[in-house]
């Protein structure tokens, strides 16, 4: 049975591309059976589909949905589990004293929290996907957001080296004689093992699960903390199933881009060239320290690249340079990473920061500064491409998936007046938040109504992770968060003096000391 709705607003913007002349007034979108078959004003569409639903009362906003390209599904935030955010270097070894929800209820908390600010598709990059359990987790995670009906993009992740420190092997012999013995397993364990074992996983869950409404990708956590042999493999394995997204992190530190140069002798993008991994099909999550030529690489090459604004300040990593890799020709998407500005994982706030960040790109007059439509497609379109979805979501398009919102727009437009000149657009970057969005709609489904989401039990959810995390750590989390703990003073040492040197020219010139 066809099913057919006509989704209304007071201003529809059908796609960012197109700037101000994609805003239809009074705008219409009708969606059969999942899929965007026309738009228009609602005038003229309406009497086409006598039989068809309508949604919106004809005030909001209604647009694309909006899209996390590069988050870790961890639920709640290091900081409601006690743990502040740091440089990457400390924090993985603070956050050994995170308490580890169980997948069914990380996976429900996040995505409640991207379905109620507009966000239609995530992608759960693992992280240590490791054995048994990490495939466990896995399986149950993605059964978990597909019942919720948010879009998912999923990617088990892991890392065949750098568990421990980046230069392992070297590092250890740093270390006193009792916590080398506790280091040992970190870092000398059967790679291939793990190897063998991730891509069984790989397969598993891309023939269970990769269809025309959900996607696996393939995840090598880090740059840096894969072997040549690792990743020859994950190329020979997207090749295998016809180009899947490959997603990574990369430069996400001047540790890093240090490691980089040290350990191969030239930068890690050019390294990764040499690999097959400079490609269309591969992302790269951060890639805040890369070099001019990197970045003139990466856009002949046509990569994607996930910029998390609030994760990058909260994680004091520095600043993605998203206008010169926009420049270059690179694919740029947003990611919420687990750490927006109001540790809420609110995507309409992330697109804000995404937007006011790259303000500062120059002091000169005459340029102008990234715009609310460029902010748009980065957290929509470009989103899409991000996660294997390229040309399917992040428009509402004929042909395109039918996932767009309606957005309240009392605190907008009402609270108490805005020109109504003003760009609707520019209107909404500048003052939405994540709870203006009243209602989601996925592949034609209405998950989030007036504001309330119709497949997640909220009270119930909340009273399981309550319950779950005041039982504390098990004794095994804390004794290893303990080792952890002991061993961080002599990383700290190990880094202390890599990244000189790395810092010198940025690209964003905020102020000067003369």
């Amino acid at each position: 049975m066809t099913e057919t709705i006509i989704m209304l607003g007071a201003y529809a913007i059908t796609d960012p591309r197109l700037g101000a002349s994609g805003v239809i007034p009074a705008g219409a979108v009708v969606i059969v059976d999942g899929t965007v078959r026309e738009t228009g004003p609602f005038a003229a569409i309406a009497p086409k589909y006598p039989g068809a639903v309508v949604i919106g009362d004809g005030t909001q906003l209604l647009m694309p949905g909006l899209v996390d390209a590069h988050s870790h599904g961890r639920g709640l935030s290091p900081i409601q589990k006690g743990v502040r955010n740091d440089f990457l270097e400390n924090a993985l070894f603070d956050w050994a004293y995170m308490p580890i929800l169980p997948p069914e209820l990380t996976a429900a908390i996040c995505a409640l929290r991207h379905l109620r600010s507009g966000c239609t598709l995530l992608h759960h990059n693992g992280f240590d996907d490791d054995g048994v359990e990490g495939a466990r987790r896995a399986h149950i995670a993605i059964r978990t957001y597909l019942s919720t009906g948010i879009r998912l993009a999923f990617s088990p992740g892991v890392r065949d080296e750098s568990k421990l420190a980046m230069g392992g092997e070297e590092f250890i012999e740093t270390l006193p004689p009792d916590l080398r013995v506790g280091a040992r397993p970190f870092i000398f364990f059967d790679k291939e093992a793990l190897a063998d074992s991730y891509f069984r996983l790989f397969d598993e869950l891309y023939d269970t699960y990769n269809n025309k409404d959900t996607r696996i990708l393939l995840a090598p956590c880090w740059a840096h903390g894969a072997s040549e042999a690792f990743l020859r493999r994950v190329r020979a394995k997207a090749d295998e199933r016809g180009g899947v997204m490959i997603h990574m992190h990369l430069l996400q530190s001047p540790v890093h881009k240090a490691y980089g140069l040290r350990r191969r002798g030239k930068p890690t993008v050019f390294w990764l060239d040499d690999l097959g991994l400079v490609e269309s099909n591969v992302v790269y999550g951060h890639a805040i320290h890369v070099t001019e030529a990197e970045i003139g690489l990466m856009g002949r090459r046509n990569v994607s690249v996930t910029s998390h604004p609030s994760c990058n300040f909260h994680m004091r990593n520095g600043i993605t340079p998203v206008v010169p890799l926009r420049a270059a020709g690179v694919n740029v998407a947003m990611g919420l990473d687990d750490k927006t500005i109001n540790d809420d994982e609110d995507a309409v706030m992330e697109l804000r920061m995404m937007h006011k960040v790259h303000r500062l790109h120059t002091f000169d007059l005459a340029t102008p500064a990234l715009s609310a439509y460029e902010a748009l497609e980065i957290a929509t379109l470009n989103g899409g491409k991000a996660t294997g979805f390229a040309d399917e979501v992040g428009a509402l398009v004929p042909g395109m998936k039918g996932d767009a919102i309606l957005v309240d727009l009392d605190r907008v437009a009402r609270d108490p007046w805005i020109d109504p000149e003003f760009d609707i657009a520019d209107a909404f970057v500048e003052r939405a938040m994540g709870v203006d969005v009243a209602t989601v709609v996925i592949g034609g489904k209405i998950v989030v109504e007036k504001h309330q989401p119709c497949t997640i039990d909220v009270e119930g959810l909340y009273r399981e992770v309550r319950a779950f995390c005041a039982k504390g750590l098990t004794p095994e989390q804390r004794a290893r968060a303990d080792l952890l703990r002991k061993i961080k003073p002599y990383v700290q040492a190990w880094y202390g003096t890599w990244h000189e040197n790395m810092l010198d020219q940025p690209f964003y010139r905020v102020n000067s000391r003369t």
